[in-house]
């Protein structure tokens, strides 16, 4: 049931926009409306913020049917679970209004953490922020932000005593518009319709209130969640090109035949099943593990084994689904290239595969560093 909710509403809300969305490079308001609007942005935060109290579980299923339709869009979702993620479990009551007004469809959020020299090293942050009399000033780069243009609220990620290192730092809830914040556009070829960012600070004051009690250790916790979602939406993303590619095989026809007919494209599509298949396995147990509340270590080693395998395996399908295009699918008359394009960008965001294979085999005893 809920999982046909999902659908319909990505058949209905995402389906007649994501074009014009992604040749724009422009994120859609009302699509962010809607999805607010159907009760599918806070499916898992408490229902004390207007969430759903549902599970990761649930959102993973949201995740992946809007990605059937297109990859990019359903970012949004998972951005605002983990900015609002942040708010929700660990901000003071005003910082909690943020996240519902999320939830509610009111406020976009962006997560602000990765920067020119920290990416996957996230306790090299150099964004600082130095405290001036019930103020924070703030001062650093951020980049690679998705929807920092279009969202209201940044929460960010500075240090606040480097000399602590990692354990001195911490959250910022930041409006946008605040003087000091500038925020540039990154052009991609992939994802376009939730475009991505450099943001600038440069002595931007936040008051005190807005200062988040949770940093270094809460993201990285939060980053376990994230790589659920995206192992989910690239798990939809490999079903909606398999989809595609399955049609296209048994309706092409050469040589007298469907294309589909001959077994090397019958076998590819049949690798591609098994990948599917097995993608959603680890993805979904995964979610399971973080609802049940497993061990981290049993929990890390499940999200990282499976964010490793979905994001090389969308890769393998779409590349897949391209060759059956043959000529017709490196043009714009079919939509197979853009999925090509769009599954680049999975294996080396929210943790590249080296990062997981770390981590994985850090849980196995063994030491990589």
């Amino acid at each position: 049931m809920f999982r046909d909710t999902c659908r319909r509403f990505a058949e209905r809300e995402i389906g007649p926009i994501w074009e014009k969305a992604d040749r724009e490079s422009e994120f859609p308001r009302p699509f962010f409306t809607a999805a607010a609007k159907a009760g599918l942005i806070g499916i898992a935060a408490p229902a004390d913020v207007g969430g759903a109290d549902l599970g990761v579980y649930e959102e993973a299923i949201c995740i992946e049917e809007c990605a059937r339709v297109n990859p990019g869009l359903p970012n949004a979702l998972i951005i605002q679970g983990v900015a609002g993620g942040i708010l929700h479990d660990f901000g003071t009551p005003e910082q909690q209004d943020l996240a519902r007004a999320s939830i509610n469809g009111e406020k976009i959020l962006a997560i602000a953490v990765t920067e020119p020299d920290a990416g996957n090293d996230v306790q090299n942050v150099k964004s600082t922020a130095r405290r001036d009399g019930d103020d924070w000033v703030l001062d650093g780069i951020k980049s690679f932000i998705t929807l920092a243009g279009e969202a209201d609220v940044l929460v960010l990620l500075a240090q606040t005593d480097r000399e602590r290192g990692r354990e001195g730092m911490s959250f910022f809830a930041v409006d946008r518009n605040s003087p000091g914040v500038e925020v540039s556009r990154i052009p991609t070829y992939a994802n376009r319709p939730a475009p991505t960012y450099r943001v600038h600070l440069n002595g931007v004051r936040v008051p005190e209130a807005r200062r988040v009690p949770a940093g270094f250790r809460q993201i990285m916790a939060g980053f376990n969640r994230e790589r659920i979602l995206v192992s989910a939406r690239w798990l939809g993303h490999m079903q909606h090109a398999q989809d595609w590619a399955l049609d296209y095989a048994k309706t092409r026809h050469q040589f007298g035949r469907p294309i589909g007919a001959n077994q090397s494209i019958a076998f590819m599509l049949a690798q591609n099943q098994t990948d599917i298949e097995a993608a959603r396995l680890l993805a979904y147990e995964a979610a399971d593990r973080w609802d049940s509340g497993c061990p981290i270590g049993d929990l890390i080693q499940q999200v990282s084994c499976a964010k490793l395998f979905v994001t090389q395996a969308v890769v393998r399908v779409t590349q897949s689904a391209l060759h059956i295009g043959g000529g017709w699918g490196l043009t714009e008359e079919l939509p197979v290239m853009r999925m090509a394009l769009d599954a680049l960008v999975a294996p080396v965001t929210v943790g590249s595969f080296e990062i997981q294979l770390r981590a994985i085999a850090k849980q196995l005893g063994l030491p990589c560093d």
